[in-house]
């Protein structure tokens, strides 16, 4: 017991005991002293619980990086006092936690006493108060033991042999990245405060733990490899930070001006600017003048280039222009600076192609773009508005249509009044003037909003399909070219490539490219979900369950080709099918685990055919595109010819 509680105990009984002399009774001294012993002991225990758990927090804080780096960041804690309206927007907005630390609020998964299986591995979960546990193989010696294997060229999983004699610990949650579409949970290594993830991420669309590598669009046979969010997800998921490893010992004593994406990530260092406006008067002169303050960038008040190029230091694929440099201060761009000195953007690059399959440029370059360079991954929209004539040649920009502070939603943060057309004809006045000249669709249907042709749901990640922002007009040859799925055949799934060609040329005289009679004939997005590469399996399986995609072309029919991605190799093209399946009628209810045993995946399968042939089939326009017979039913020798032509090469998406 500390002096000072002895002292209160004391002082207590001192208190009491004008009291207890009056009653001149032994019980009540007996009374008096009981209460003065149990008030010191109380009081003892109270501190001791808060000195634990500061001490706790304490050590948390430690080996998690540091918030607050040198250079004039000052955090968005001192925005606030100023630009109320704008702190709440941001605060409200997943940029904010992109990442952030484990509290209650924060943790979105489950962890009352979940046990996990990964391979030859067991996580334990635990939640203690407002603490969050994981009990599992100590990751710094799973790490260890990863780069002895690389260096033996052993590249393969750790064998579950040495997993039964790894030594375990147990590791508290110090941070989460994620708070949109799915958590992952980060733990502290012994050795400076680099953070190693667990082998889980919490899906919110599931409602559960899956593995790390059956959230992302993955070769099946790679083996899982811990992350270090201190030279990864550093870059684009906090603001300015630094990794700070040691060259000799490889420790990492992280920082950063905040976690997640803050103020100062888009506006600079603030440290001059809350200096200088300090002082009441500039700041009304300021505000009454209009011009711009000096001591800050802002965006929406510099030209298109620069206030994208805010935007492009995450949402871009870049190059490490010293990659020495970045390793102990990351990347020296600051928001109105000039990025491609120090960031320069990275393109498709034809020559690495020819490099070994596991070279980094060869693995960017397969993973990240179709084969004429537009990209094809999410969280790179630069790129692909940077290609676009709309960039190039006019004045478009991020905030032409994306707004951080007055937007429409959380999700895409579109900015008011750039719903539907909204956006495309602050510019193209004259084709919305005229609009169904130009798209040949009636004016209230989706095939006259302009991004479903021009930004079409070419681009894969977080589970879904989601739009370019290359902005392009259909093409046939360039889906011939590069295997990239065309709007029009995204929006008519139940069209051939020849039908598509045949539009273009009626509708805008672009040439027709030879096809072949099965181009000519059959349903082009049949073709890719049976016979494409996974990442167009992907983008087909979750257009089969896009309602305008189902509108225009039925969806009666649809039900075979998603029935039979259940049993994909990969797992997040299982995923997808089974989430576009139960949107059809009769599927509402279909049970089926994504990620359960082989057997089980392909028993589905046959129930999911088992269901639609069940069903009566009306409506259907082309039934020989669609490969059914004139009953209705499935063309059996078709469709398992296609299957067999599947484009199975090893493909892992970077985004």
């Amino acid at each position: 017991m500390t002096l000072e509680w002895v002292i209160a105990g004391g002082l207590l009984l001192l208190a009491l005991a004008p009291v207890a002399m009056r009653w001149r009774s032994p019980m009540a001294w007996a009374v008096l002293l009981a209460a003065g012993t149990l008030t010191g002991a109380g009081m003892w225990w109270w501190h001791t619980r808060l000195k634990l758990k500061e001490s706790s927090e304490s050590i948390v804080r430690s080996k998690t990086p540091r918030e607050g780096r040198p250079g004039g960041y000052l955090t968005s804690d001192s925005c606030r006092s100023c630009h109320p309206n704008q702190h709440d927007s941001w605060r409200s907005s997943f940029h904010r936690t992109m990442t952030q630390r484990a509290t209650p609020e924060s943790v979105r998964g489950d962890f009352n006493g979940q046990t996990l299986q990964y391979d030859s591995k067991t996580y334990r979960l635990q939640r203690r108060g407002d603490e969050f546990w994981c009990d599992m193989v100590d990751p710094d010696w799973e790490y260890v033991e990863i780069l002895k294997r690389r260096s033996r060229g052993e590249p393969g999983p750790i064998p579950p042999a040495l997993y039964a004699v790894a030594p375990r610990t147990e590791k508290r949650i110090g941070m989460l990245t994620g708070s949109h579409f799915m958590q992952a949970c980060w733990v502290a290594s012994t050795h400076g405060n680099m953070q190693f993830n667990l082998p889980f991420t919490y899906v919110f669309e599931m409602q559960r733990w899956v593995p790390r590598n059956d959230v992302f669009l993955i070769d099946p046979s790679r083996p899982w490899v811990p992350d270090v969010w201190n030279v990864n997800c550093i870059l684009c998921h906090a603001t300015a930070g630094q990794p700070r490893q040691d060259a000799k010992t490889a420790v990492i004593d992280s920082r950063t001006a905040e976690l997640g994406i803050a103020c100062e990530a888009c506006h600079g260092p603030t440290a001059e600017h809350v200096r200088a406006n300090a002082e009441p008067r500039r700041r009304y002169q300021l505000h009454y003048s209009r011009k711009p303050d000096p001591t800050v960038f802002n965006p929406a008040r510099a030209d298109h280039v620069k206030s994208s190029e805010t935007c492009g230091q995450c949402h871009a694929i870049r190059l490490k222009a010293n990659h020495a440099e970045w390793q102990q201060d990351g990347f020296p761009f600051r928001p109105g600076g000039e990025i491609e000195t120090c960031a320069p953007l990275h393109f498709y690059d034809t020559s690495a192609l020819n490099a070994p399959h596991g070279d980094a440029r060869r693995r960017m370059s397969e993973g990240s773009y179709w084969s004429d360079g537009m990209v094809r991954v999410s969280g790179r929209e630069f790129n692909g508005m940077a290609g676009s004539a709309c960039y190039k040649k006019g004045a478009l920009s991020c905030l032409s249509c994306h707004s951080m502070h007055q937007y429409l939603s959380k999700d895409d943060q579109l900015a008011p009044h750039r719903e539907g057309n909204q956006a495309c004809v602050q510019c193209h006045s004259t084709i919305g003037a005229k609009l169904e000249a130009h798209t040949r669709h009636r004016a209230s249907s989706s095939g006259s909003l302009c991004y479903n042709c021009h930004m079409p749901h070419t681009t894969y990640g977080l589970l879904k399909a989601i739009r370019s922002h290359s902005i392009d007009s259909p093409s046939v040859q360039s889906s011939l070219q590069t295997g990239r799925p065309n709007a029009c055949n995204l929006c008519h799934l139940d069209r051939s490539l020849g039908w598509t060609a045949r539009s273009l040329n009626d509708w805008f005289g672009k040439p027709q490219p030879r096809l072949t009679p099965e181009q000519q004939e059959t349903s082009a997005a049949v073709t890719w979900i049976l016979a494409g590469d996974a990442g167009q399996r992907a983008l087909l399986a979750w257009h089969f369950g896009w309602e305008p995609a189902i509108q225009t072309s039925g969806r009666d029919w649809l039900a075979p080709g998603l029935a039979e991605l259940l049993q994909d190799p990969y797992s997040v093209v299982r995923h997808i099918a089974s989430r576009s399946l139960r949107r059809l009628p009769g599927f509402e209810s279909f049970s089926y685990d994504y990620i359960g045993p082989e057997p089980e995946r392909a028993r589905a399968t046959e129930r999911a055919l088992g269901i639609w042939r069940g069903q009566v089939r009306t409506n259907l326009a082309d039934r020989a595109a669609l490969l059914l017979d004139p009953t209705g039913a499935l063309q059996q020798d078709k469709f398992s010819t296609l299957l067999r032509r599947r484009d199975s090469r090893s493909l892992e998406l970077l985004e």
